[in-house]
């Protein structure tokens, strides 16, 4: 015991000199901060909200959110609840695409922060058993060589204190990129396109995290899927939400 807890100061005075030597910056203007993986005060009070228009449920569009919008009030398959802690613009919007497409994958810890400072309140509430990643197809992991969507969900299963679970939801059909489709063509994109492996959501309530909704096509086919296997409550959480998407 007396080893580790020296050990714990000795790597804590290492770390000290290391921002002493090195001093970490802000993720978005580079200035100067005394910790790491974290935003100046100036640039933290740029994010933007997360979006108010939209279902609590499927997180759809909709102009009276707390009745839930006309897709999903009578589908089963439906998620039973959906959380933003942003809209998809401005700072958050950066910070995404730097995780997502610029090899920045440190960024997980911070967006996993700043996303549970946003909903840690709300999730605490919520009913979580597994906390499960939207899954990558095998060859777009392999040119991202990781899974945005994983070191999120990583983060928020720490926070929860509940199981990361990688090996259930399988993407096994390759998908044209969402971002170049309308709204009809990417639902039937994503058509087949998620599998669950085993018996290891029946039961369970879920939370499946992913780092943007446009239209929810990809979303809703993957709560769909889990829904079909057996899982109890599926819960969606996604970083930001598109604001024009339909």
């Amino acid at each position: 015991m007396v080893t580790n807890r020296l050990r714990g100061l000795g790597m804590g005075w290492c770390q000290s000199l290391l921002n002493l030597l090195f001093p970490p910056f802000c993720a978005s203007c580079r200035t100067a901060l005394s910790q790491a993986h974290a935003l100046c005060p100036e640039c933290l009070t740029s994010l933007p909200a997360p979006p108010e228009n939209h279902c609590l449920r499927c997180g759809g569009m909709t102009a009276r959110p707390e009745s839930g919008c006309a897709r999903c009030l009578n589908d089963p398959e439906a998620a039973d609840a959906t959380y933003f802690a942003f809209s998809y613009e401005g700072l958050a919007a950066q910070l995404i695409r730097g995780l997502k497409f610029g090899d920045h994958s440190e960024q997980s810890r911070l967006l996993g922060r700043l996303c549970w400072e946003r909903l840690g309140e709300v999730l605490r509430w919520e009913s979580v058993d597994l906390v499960i990643p939207m899954p990558l197809h095998a060859w777009r992991l392999i040119g991202r060589r990781y899974n945005q969507s994983a070191l999120l969900a990583g983060e928020l299963a720490r926070y929860l204190d509940r199981p990361l679970v990688t090996d259930l939801l399988f993407r096994p059909r390759r998908t044209r990129p969402q971002t170049r489709l309308h709204a009809r063509e990417r639902q039937l994109n994503v058509r087949g396109a998620f599998r669950v492996q085993g018996e290891g959501v029946r039961g369970r309530a879920v939370l499946l995290v992913d780092d943007v909704m446009t239209t929810g096509a990809t979303l809703g086919a993957a709560v769909a899927v889990l829904k079909r296997a057996g899982a109890s409550r599926v819960s969606a959480l996604c970083l930001a939400r598109v604001m024009d998407g339909k």
